[in-house]
């Protein structure tokens, strides 16, 4: 579920993120800023399994592996595949993965003083969005299968809700507090800019992503200059469903 700011939102940032003040309504976090919750057992075993995702992929393996080196019984793989929404294994762990570096990226913000010396709202989107890319590198390999769990056609609708959290967070963290459209039309920007971003990145073969962080830095100051062309919920609509099957044909095409 999409959250909104309220127009109280302003930033201060002498006093970094933390000086900033948010009510929204969050699937995710309610009233505080935890995305992950390990407290579950469920929730334990998905995040151990993100540290075997750089050797064995977004696959059922990183679970089992995960299982076991947390000594629980094989029998334990019960509360993953019997999902109550009837998400595959798969997809669980990477709509964990997402979430879990989502979490990174607000702890980022919220810790990092060079980050915190930003002022530029649009710098600091440019900031957020290289750091969130680069913590694809070390799965940098498995990406694009962990993409392609996203673009299922039943898997789309909590794929999407995802990014747009993300598009949200990048939008709050930076600093925005527009409201109205504007609050559509920038996360709806910061979307797709992500989204192509990371397909970018699939194919980038220079050192430490240069030409990807590049990428990212000449479409924010395209977004700062020129601003986004939606400018009403009807197109931010409109949006969501052109975005996700440019997506899916792009994950197509590269197999």
């Amino acid at each position: 579920m999409l959250r909104t700011l309220t127009t109280t939102c302003k930033p201060r940032y002498g006093s970094g993120v933390l000086g900033l003040l948010r009510s929204y309504h969050s699937t995710d976090h309610i009233g505080s800023n935890l995305i992950v919750d390990n407290s579950t057992i469920e929730s334990k075993i998905l995040t151990k399994a993100l540290e075997y995702i750089p050797r064995y992929g977004f696959k059922s393996g990183s679970i089992t592996k995960a299982i076991r080196e947390l000594d629980y019984p094989d029998s334990i793989q019960s509360v993953i595949t019997s999902n109550p929404n009837g998400n595959s294994p798969e997809f669980q762990l990477t709509l964990h993965w997402l979430k879990s570096k989502r979490q990174e990226l607000n702890n980022y913000a919220l810790e990092d003083p060079e980050f915190n010396s930003i002022s530029d709202e649009y710098e600091r989107v440019a900031k957020l969005i290289k750091t969130r890319l680069m913590m694809n590198s070390p799965i940098i390999d498995h990406l694009q299968s962990g993409l392609s769990q996203l673009v299922v056609p039943y898997n789309m609708p909590q794929s999407l809700e995802e990014l747009h959290n993300l598009s949200d967070d990048i939008a709050f963290l930076a600093g925005d507090f527009s409201h109205d459209f504007a609050w559509y039309a920038k996360r709806a920007g910061f979307s797709t800019l992500y989204v192509n971003s990371e397909l970018y990145m699939l194919q980038d073969t220079s050192a430490n992503f240069k030409k990807t962080n590049k990428f990212v830095d000449e479409k924010v100051l395209g977004i700062k200059q020129f601003g986004t062309a939606y400018t009403s919920v009807e197109e931010w609509g409109l949006f969501n469903a052109i975005s996700l099957v440019n997506l899916v044909k792009s994950q197509l095409v590269r197999g």
